[in-house]
């Protein structure tokens, strides 16, 4: 085993807001690199599923009910749509989190004044 790192002075002002948290010793979820393994397999067969539904509603073996009249928004009814436009989605929010940040961020003590 590696030899624990001992945490810097505390007066170090790089280390501002950084707490470090002792190890308890206990065995936790996802220490288990099984674990992580098991949950990735049942994930990505997840996501197989969900695939193999969309294509039996492409084949027309499933009626797809679209949320628009036929023809209006046509492309809700491609296979993974709305797993492409959520992805996109969820990546925008996180691209555009940070500069949002800076535009709505307050100094510490703005309710103080």
């Amino acid at each position: 085993m590696a030899e624990p790192i001992t945490p810097p002075d505390d007066n170090d002002p790089d280390r501002e807001g950084i707490i470090v948290l002792e190890d308890d010793g206990r065995k936790h979820l996802w220490d288990n690199p099984a674990n992580v393994k098991r949950f990735l397999k049942g994930f990505f067969i997840t996501c197989l599923l969900l695939l193999l539904l969309d294509v039996l509603f492409m084949a027309h073996l499933i009626h797809k009910h679209l949320s628009f009249e036929e023809g209006v928004f046509s492309v809700e009814g491609w296979p993974g749509f709305f797993s492409i436009y959520g992805f996109i989605a969820c990546t925008l929010i996180v691209l555009l989190a940070k500069p949002l940040r800076k535009a709505v961020m307050r100094s510490e003590d703005y309710y103080d004044k």
